[in-house]
C-alpha cells in the first residue's frame, strides 16, 4: 500500500457528488464512481469518472426504482460492489471503519481493532484449520497450535462467522477442537490483544524461522526494524539459513518491505507510475535507509531509516500463499527478482503489480481503498501482478491437520542446511 496518502482523495470526491437534493443512494455512487474513475491505474481497463457513471447508472436508476429521493446507501452499495467485481482488482475495495483502523493498530504494534483469541483459521475438512495461534492470545494459552482443527464453537459446528461472534461477545465460551485426531476441548475468551502480531524468531538446526505478519509501521514500531533486528539475532545464534514465511501475510506500507529486503539485499528499489500525475516516484534502499527522487529531481532525498541495520547472506528461502498479500508479495518479489531467495509455495494474491491508498472516506462511513499506482522495477519494467514461486507447494490443510506441513518441509529441503 502507497507510502504517501493520497491527500487530493476527501477534497476531489465532493467534486464528483450529485446535487444537493440527490438521494444519498446517488451520491453514494457518484462519490465512488469518482474514486474509481479520477484514480484507477490498476490491470483493469476504467473510463474516466463520468464514463463509468453512466456506464453503471441505470443499475442504480433500476435498484432506486420507486424510492426517489429515498433511495438509500444500500442500493448505492450493491451497484458499487458490483462495479468491483467487475474489475476483478483485489487491491480495489470496499473497506470497513474497523479494517481501516486496523492498520494503525497494526502499524502500532498492537494487534486487531475487534476483540479475537488469537488465532487465523481456514475453513477445511471437520471444521477450521488453525493455520496460526499467536503465542500470548488466549486461544495459544488454552492450548491451541497450528494445525489443530475447530470442530465446535460454543456447542455448535465452527464456521468463521461462529467464531467471530463468540470472540466478539468477549463471554467466556467452549472450543471443541482434534489434534491429529484425538478430541480436546478449551474454554477461551475474546479480548483486544496487544502484540501478538509482531515478526517472531525461531531458531532450530541450524535454521532460522522468521515469521512475518504485516508489513506496517509508525512512530512507535517498525516491521522492518525488528526484521532487521531478529536476523542478527538468528546469525549470533549461529543459523545457517533462514525461512522467511510470508504466508496469510496482510499487506502494510511499500518502503517498509523495502526496509525489510533491505536486511538480505545491498539495494532494494521500485518506481510508482501514477495515473493523475505526468511525474514517476522512484524509492530505493539502501544501508537500511530509504531514499526518494522525483522525476526531474537531481537529488534523491532521504525518507526514513532502521537503526544498526544489518545485511545478511545466509541462505534465505521465502514462503507464500494465495494470501499473501500486496506489500507482502512485494516483499517476497524484491528478494525472488535479485536471485538473494528463492520462493516456495503457492501463487500470491494478485495484488503486487499495483498500490495505492485506502483512506478515500465514503460518506455512508466506509473507505473505498483503490490501485491508484503501478508499480515498476528500477529497469522500467512492470512487477508482475502476482508472484509465482520457483517451487509450487500448495497449502495442504489436511496434512497439516495430521501435523505435517508440506511447504515448510520442502522450504527446508530447498535451504539445505544440514
Amino acid at each position: 500500500m502507497s507510502l504517501r496518502n493520497l491527500l487530493l482523495g476527501g477534497l476531489l470526491g465532493v467534486v464528483g457528488l450529485g446535487s444537493a437534493m440527490a438521494s444519498p443512494a446517488q451520491s453514494l455512487f457518484d462519490q465512488a464512481t469518482f474514486f474509481i474513475g479520477f484514480y484507477y491505474n490498476g490491470p483493469a481497463k476504467v473510463p474516466g469518472f463520468r464514463e463509468l457513471r453512466q456506464r453503471y447508472q441505470g443499475q442504480l436508476d433500476q435498484a432506486c426504482r420507486g424510492l426517489g429521493e429515498q433511495c438509500g446507501y444500500e442500493q448505492a452499495r450493491a451497484v458499487i460492489a458490483r462495479i468491483l467485481a467487475d474489475l476483478g482488482d483485489p487491491f480495489t475495495a470496499l473497506l470497513s471503519l474497523e479494517e481501516q483502523q486496523e492498520a494503525s493498530r497494526l502499524g502500532a504494534g498492537l494487534g486487531p481493532v475487534a476483540p479475537r483469541i488469537g488465532v487465523w483459521a481456514r475453513p477445511g475438512a471437520g471444521g477450521l484449520v488453525v493455520v496460526e495461534s499467536f503465542p500470548g492470545e488466549a486461544a495459544y494459552q488454552a492450548g491451541l497450535r497450528r494445525g489443530d482443527v475447530i470442530t465446535q464453537v460454543g456447542g455448535q459446528p465452527a464456521t468463521l462467522e461462529a467464531l467471530r461472534a463468540a470472540e466478539r461477545g468477549q463471554q467466556p465460551f467452549t472450543l471443541a477442537y482434534t489434534r491429529r485426531g484425538q478430541a480436546q476441548q478449551a474454554e477461551v475468551r475474546g479480548s483486544v490483544s496487544r502484540e501478538s502480531m509482531q515478526p517472531r524468531l525461531e531458531v532450530q538446526g541450524g535454521v532460522a524461522y522468521l515469521r512475518v505478519y504485516h508489513l506496517y509501521y509508525s512512530d512507535r514500531f517498525s516491521v522492518a526494524q525488528r526484521v532487521h533486528e531478529l536476523v542478527r539475532q538468528a546469525e549470533q545464534q549461529g543459523a545457517k539459513g533462514v525461512i522467511l514465511d510470508l504466508r496469510d501475510s496482510l499487506t502494510g506500507i511499500d518502503d517498509e518491505a523495502l526496509l525489510a529486503a533491505n536486511a538480505f539485499v545491498p539495494k532494494a528499489g521500485f518506481v510508482y507510475d501514477w495515473r493523475f500525475k505526468d511525474l514517476d516516484d522512484t524509492f530505493t534502499a539502501e544501508g537500511g535507509k530509504v531514499y526518494l527522487q522525483g522525476e526531474g529531481d537531481a537529488e534523491r532525498a532521504p525518507v526514513r531509516e532502521v537503526a544498526s541495520p544489518v545485511q545478511s547472506s545466509l541462505p534465505l528461502v521465502v514462503l507464500v500463499n494465495r494470501n499473501t498479500f500486496n506489500t507482502a508479495e512485494m516483499l517476497a518479489y524484491l528478494l525472488q527478482a535479485a536471485g538473494r531467495a528463492k520462493v516456495v509455495g503457492e501463487p500470491s494474491g494478485g495484488a503486487l503489480g499495483v498500490s495505492g491508498n485506502s483512506d478515500n472516506a465514503l460518506i455512508n462511513g466506509e473507505f473505498l481503498a483503490v490501485s491508484a499506482i503501478r508499480m515498476k522495477n528500477l529497469d522500467g519494467t512492470p512487477f508482475p501482478l502476482r508472484l509465482t514461486p520457483d517451487v509450487a507447494v500448495a497449502d495442504d490443510l489436511e496434512a497439516l491437520a495430521q501435523g505435517r506441513d508440506a511447504v515448510l518441509e520442502k522450504a527446508r529441503e530447498v535451504l539445505g542446511v544440514q
